[in-house]
């Protein structure tokens, strides 16, 4: 029995009567197909979880012991390069399979992710690949379902142990700092994403550890931290420019990042090295020195099509992690410099 309800499933009536709004709202925030303000977006989304509703529609028209031959991805965005390829080796693979590929979109909100798990588990896919939203202080993802799941990119919250493919971003941000301390740079600045979930925290630990080993102090002058858009990295490395003694290189994380950070210091005129933890296009032209991360997609999607595949085929194995290895491309650089 659904919280709450007494003898009967939650409708999206409730839905509405609980969130204060109507029907109409419910409905597009629940398809993401039109406008709604962010308090109701919140509201409507609270109530699901408080109703546990879930759309069922399709749940009764499929056998539990048919295959749908449908897979779920979600994901954080389908805009940034990065993941717009991901989704585009995973669809590849779903049809190689025989299935047909279902994507969502968390925007990184767990309360996004667990209505659309849900969702997906009332459409009876065979199994998910999870890029995992923030928020999950509690290990609530893996009481959701027992749909086999596989976490893609990054590891999932509250302590949770499951079969998860990923990139070492904590040996490609180490090897960054120690390439940059080579080319002489004591002060290296970290400008980044969240560093409380992953895989922030990992890409923030290499940068940290890698000053430690080789005795320099972090100064939180040279940190700025929980950027999602390039306008506020543009202003942070602003910031760190305009200082008295500012840093010489500077470590970003994500492409979007990236951009903003190559802004400002384009901007400033500045003699500055940089080192991202993803690639972007057109890299070649950036107007100063860079190292960026090159993570093979195509891999990524194949280990995890592979694990999904055996788990929905019943393998009941100890859950696996694969932390694949990265390389690097440098663009701005003369042969005699490396």
């Amino acid at each position: 029995m659904s919280k709450g309800m007494r003898g009967r499933p939650p409708t999206i009536r409730d839905v509405a009567a609980r969130a204060r709004v109507s029907m109409s709202t419910v409905s597009r925030v629940l398809n993401d197909s039109g406008p709604a303000s962010p308090d109701a977006r919140e509201r409507v989304l609270r109530a699901v979880d408080e109703l546990d509703f879930v759309t069922s529609a399709s749940a009764r028209t499929v056998r539990p012991d048919v295959r749908s031959m449908t897979w779920g991805l979600l994901v954080d965005d389908v805009d940034s390069h990065y993941f717009a390829r991901i989704v585009v080796e995973l669809d590849r693979a779903a049809q190689e399979h025989g299935s047909t590929l279902l994507v969502a979109v968390t925007q990184k909100a767990w309360a996004r992710e667990k209505h659309l798990v849900k969702e997906m588990t009332s459409r009876r896919v065979d199994g998910l690949i999870v890029v995992p939203a923030n928020g999950d202080e509690y290990g609530e993802r893996q009481r959701q379902t027992g749909v086999p799941r596989v976490y893609l990119d990054r590891f999932p919250g509250g302590g949770i142990t499951a079969d998860v493919v990923t990139f070492d971003y904590y040996r490609a941000v180490a090897d960054q700092v120690e390439e940059l301390w080579r080319r002489g740079h004591r002060r290296i600045a970290f400008v980044g994403g969240e560093i409380e979930t992953d895989p922030g925290t990992r890409r923030y630990a290499a940068w940290n550890d890698g000053l430690h080993q080789h005795g320099l102090p972090v100064e939180t002058r040279l940190v700025s931290v929980g950027h999602g858009a390039a306008a506020t990295a543009r202003r942070a490395t602003e910031d760190l420019l305009r200082a008295a003694d500012p840093p010489t290189a500077i470590v970003t994380t994500t492409g979007l990042l990236l951009l903003g950070v190559l802004e400002a210091v384009a901007g400033a005129g500045a003699t500055v090295e940089v080192a991202a933890s993803e690639d972007i296009d057109a890299a070649f032209l950036s107007p100063v020195p860079l190292r960026l991360v090159q993570a093979d997609i195509d891999r990524l999607a194949h280990e995890a099509v592979e694990l999904l595949v055996a788990r929905i085929e019943g393998a009941d194995g100890p859950p696996q992690t694969r932390m694949l290895p990265v390389g690097h491309i440098r663009h701005g650089y003369q042969e005699e410099q490396e």
